[in-house]
């Protein structure tokens, strides 16, 4: 077994939840690369799964920078090349975005067999890996990841507004909301997303090849500041209003009806708990959750609300 970018906020609780399963991981990130001079590491050839969860963009960045989503898809198509030298060929599981990928002319929520169609170039750059995925690795599995949050999240630029808003209000500064209060978006927490990789390895026959991997139900900016301002108290919470941007998509969120059907993965964390746990960690260690920041230090960027992690 080996996960592609294991030191990610979902590749780690991936791996991590894969060792408890008991499976054998082996972890791969910009530290201990996947592939090298003499081609893919011999570890991921005689793995029987492998698990991508790597990327370097995010909504943010692929919008306004095309050179980092062509090296993405490089290294994804590269590495699938790679991989067909394999005596016998892993099966793939592809972290793939829900919130982005879909057709967003077409009203939520969106299933497996809803359109896809992304105006939004992080949105096109996962539909091609998919696609090169289903072309060149029959038997792979896509999971369309809606909005991953939890413990450890770090505050990276463009993307994780319940991270952002949660060290925000740690750090005694105003939570930024970007668009209407009304939109709506899918949360799922990352040991949920974990759990359903867990299940999308060791399903032996899958009846799908794409599979959502959500709440399943939306959830407003303003039904998401309701909640934080009850975990953290409301007088801990200042909102600054902003106009939307080009790259924050409508509202989406997810039918993972088939995600139940195939791997009899439903999310069974609550967002109140999820985010209850998620402001622990931060309140526990916030310069280390949040990536470097000192508590009193600005957060580096505002958040985005499309797109997985």
């Amino acid at each position: 077994m080996s996960v592609i970018g294991a030191r990610g906020f979902i590749g780690s609780h991936v791996a991590r939840a894969l060792a408890q399963r008991g499976h054998t991981v082996h972890t791969f990130d910009r530290s201990c690369p996947a592939m090298g001079p003499q081609g893919v590491d011999e570890r991921i050839l005689t793995s029987d799964h492998v698990v991508w969860a790597a990327s370097s963009i995010n909504p943010m960045i692929a919008e306004h920078d095309p050179d980092r989503v062509a090296l993405d898809i490089d290294a994804f198509t590269s590495f699938l090349g790679l991989l067909a030298q394999a005596p016998s060929r892993p099966r793939m599981v592809l972290l793939s975005s829900g919130g982005t990928v879909y057709d967003q002319s077409v009203e939520p929520p969106y299933a497996e067999s809803s359109p896809v169609g992304p105006d939004s170039a992080y949105g096109q750059a996962k539909l091609l890996l998919e696609q090169e995925l289903v072309r060149t690795a029959p038997g792979s599995i896509v999971l369309r990841v809606a909005n991953a949050y939890g413990p450890g999240q770090p505050v990276a630029p463009g993307q994780g507004v319940i991270s952002h808003w949660l060290h925000a209000t740690a750090a005694g500064q105003p939570l930024h909301v970007f668009g209407d209060l009304r939109a709506a978006r899918d949360y799922v927490h990352v040991d949920d997303v974990a759990d359903a990789v867990v299940r999308a390895v060791e399903v032996t026959d899958p009846a799908h090849d794409v599979l959502n991997v959500g709440s399943g139900r939306p959830t407003s900016l303003g039904a998401l500041l309701d909640v934080i301002r009850d975990v953290v108290g409301p007088d801990a919470v200042e909102v600054r209003h902003h106009p939307v941007r080009e790259f924050d998509g409508r509202s989406t969120w997810l039918d993972c009806t088939a995600s139940e059907l195939t791997l009899g993965w439903v999310a069974g964390t609550s967002l109140h708990d999820g985010i209850r746990q998620t402001w622990t960690s931060v309140t526990a260690d916030p310069i280390a959750s949040a990536g470097g920041d000192a508590p009193g230090a600005p957060l580096r960027s505002a958040p985005t609300l499309g797109g997985a992690s």
